[in-house]
């Protein structure tokens, strides 16, 4: 079934919203103040989500995308509007979040800043195998449909050292369904096939890292994030700063040099040896490095730090934190103050609402970072405090 359609806004994910009969309808590639056409693909009782057949009356904000793979890989959202808006659109998506899920009063939730670069700013990208089986071949992008796979000859969000790795053949081991490529500061390219250590540059810092490690993949808008962090640091004054899912210590290092004590948590030891090679070389003193998942070493700390004035810095993996480690967070008490970095929206809220519901804490500030610029992704940091 086609239909005509007013769109009234975008919501997180990407898709334009209007109403039919009032009934939403959820139309990708659409923007706000747009009249498509648009077919239903699937409806159900309270919405329905339809496929753009043509624009009736444009946005001015929409561009012509500069991708030529736009409607098959599935990586971008926003080609087809201007930066300007697309950071806008993010910021109301925070802060609608917020509001509505978490009662928060929006003057606390903080304006999104520029990334520096719209294009070419990942200095990591993964492709996948086309061909189970195939000895080498080309790798490729996962496409929009979640299924297929799109191997592309260029990709606009990837910086440019990075370019040769999408028309050139790999070889995969059998058990490798894909492959991560990785830039290091000085131009050469890494691959999670080999675990070697590299390094990548942050502002004015070279932190050591392992090519099967998570690094942060615009390392401007990491350092925009990481001073935010530092200066919520420098107003608490911890004596005890807890890194959760530490990694290789980026944002301890970077964030919380003056603290005393500096706790370390991480999985990946991998990530583990290269944190502890980047405290010994900045000659930083290290309290803890516990090696293992956060909700098997974090509460043993929790328990007995209970009541210190320790900073909580959590930075997990787009998944977010076990419903354990939020509950504990909840009842324990274990840090004065929280500050929450995620990179899925949806996860942050659901985290927070369970941390938020024992009652101890309250949020204090939000500030989203474009650390994705063109896609849907928003990164957001949430500083929570000890009611009292």
């Amino acid at each position: 079934m086609n239909i005509e359609i007013k769109i009234d806004k975008l919501v997180y994910g990407g898709e334009g919203l209007g109403f039919i009969d009032g009934k939403a309808c959820f139309v990708e590639g659409a923007l706000p103040g747009e009249k498509v056409l648009a077919r239903i693909t699937s409806s159900k009782k309270n919405f329905c989500k339809s496929k753009l057949l043509e624009v009736l009356e444009a946005s001015p904000h929409r561009l012509t995308p500069p991708c030529p793979y736009i409607g098959q890989c599935g990586g971008c959202q926003y080609q087809h509007l201007t930066y300007a808006e697309e950071l806008r659109w993010k910021e109301n998506q925070v802060r609608e979040s917020f509001v509505q899920a978490l009662k928060l009063d929006p003057a606390l939730i903080e304006t999104l800043p520029f990334s520096p670069r719209e294009y070419g700013y990942r200095q990591s990208v993964t492709l996948h195998k086309i061909s189970p089986g195939s000895a080498k071949e080309r790798l490729a992008y996962i496409g929009r449909d979640n299924r297929s796979t799109v191997a592309v000859d260029r990709c606009l969000l990837a910086d440019e050292r990075l370019q040769g790795v999408f028309a050139s053949e790999h070889s995969l081991a059998p058990h490798e369904k894909d492959r991560t490529f990785k830039l290091s500061e000085n131009g050469r390219v890494f691959t999670s096939g080999n675990p070697e250590e590299y390094r990548v540059k942050i502002g004015e810092s070279s932190l050591l890292t392992n090519s099967r490690c998570f690094f942060q993949n615009n390392p401007a808008v990491t350092k925009f994030a990481a001073d935010k962090i530092a200066a919520w640091v420098a107003q608490t004054k911890p004596e005890r700063f807890a890194d959760l899912y530490a990694g290789v210590g980026t944002f301890s290092l970077l964030c919380a040099r003056a603290v005393p004590s500096i706790f370390c948590f991480e999985e990946n030891p991998h990530g583990l040896e290269c944190l502890r090679k980047n405290f010994a070389e900045q000659k930083l003193p290290l309290g803890q490095a516990a090696e293992g998942p956060v909700e098997k070493t974090f509460p043993a700390f929790a328990r007995e730090n209970r009541g210190e004035k320790t900073f909580l810095f959590l930075d997990p993996p787009r998944r977010g934190i076990e419903p354990g480690v939020a509950k504990l967070l909840a009842s324990a008490n274990a840090g004065e103050t929280i500050a929450y970095l995620a990179c899925d929206l949806a996860i942050l809220i659901r985290d927070l609402r369970i941390i938020l519901s024992g009652g101890a804490y309250e949020i204090r500030a939000v500030i989203p970072f474009d650390m994705f610029p063109r896609t849907k992704h928003i990164e957001v940091a949430a500083l929570l405090k000890l009611k009292g």
